[in-house]
């Protein structure tokens, strides 16, 4: 309830952050591809730390968000996560609770929204996508979104905490949204998810996957 209360108000406070402390301007492309119910992953790139708030913001329709579990100790951030629906993930490992957490949602009919490179890109690259996002899709065989966001490290760069002016236009672009279930039942299935979801996101966004790792 208490978040059903609060949502239009932060929708409210982050559209006007964006445009006049940040001086943005918000630009959303192809919104009408997102479908308006049933179980969905959300997947994006990750080049700064704007981009959830950017992404809630443009989403329309509300959802659940895969957030590193660190955040629930930042006093006042903490408290917004809760109320904006936040799924812990501890990074870098294989949470499974996380993944069964969110698959759960998706299940249940609501969207789930995650960063598949697990972390802020250090060059502006798209990074490998960690394996995590693969077995969510073959659990629940749920359709996923991909979304490119551009810009959004003109105002918060990789490394820096706290905003500042961009002078820029920030850019959501949502994609058309992807069913696997052509190769949910082939032996590399995991590889096969993975790597259409970096293509696709790669496309939306013009940047190159960075395979330096």
């Amino acid at each position: 309830m208490l978040f059903y209360l609060l949502a239009p108000f932060f929708k409210l406070l982050f559209g006007i952050g964006f445009r006049f402390p940040l001086l943005c301007w918000i630009v959303i492309k192809n919104r009408q591809r997102v479908p308006k119910s049933g179980g969905l992953l959300v997947i994006a790139n990750h080049i700064s730390i704007a981009d959830p708030p950017l992404l809630w913001y443009a989403l329309p329709r509300y959802a659940w968000w895969v957030g590193r579990h660190d955040i629930q100790n930042i006093p006042f951030v903490s408290t917004i996560a809760r109320i904006g629906r936040m799924i812990p993930v501890k990074q870098r490992q294989a949470d499974r609770k996380a993944l069964m957490d969110s698959a759960a949602q998706i299940e249940a009919g609501s969207a789930v929204v995650i960063f598949p490179e697990g972390e802020v890109s250090p060059n502006g690259k798209i990074q490998p996508f960690l394996p995590g996002v693969s077995l969510i899709v073959r659990k629940t065989r749920c359709r996923v979104l991909p979304v490119g966001l551009l810009n959004t490290d003109r105002i918060a760069p990789h490394g820096k905490l706290f905003p500042r002016p961009g002078f820029c236009r920030l850019i959501v672009r949502f994609g058309e949204p992807i069913c696997f279930d052509d190769i949910l039942d082939a032996p590399d299935a995991s590889e096969q998810i993975v790597k259409r979801m970096q293509d696709a996101v790669a496309e939306l966004t013009g940047q190159a996957i960075d395979d330096s790792h």
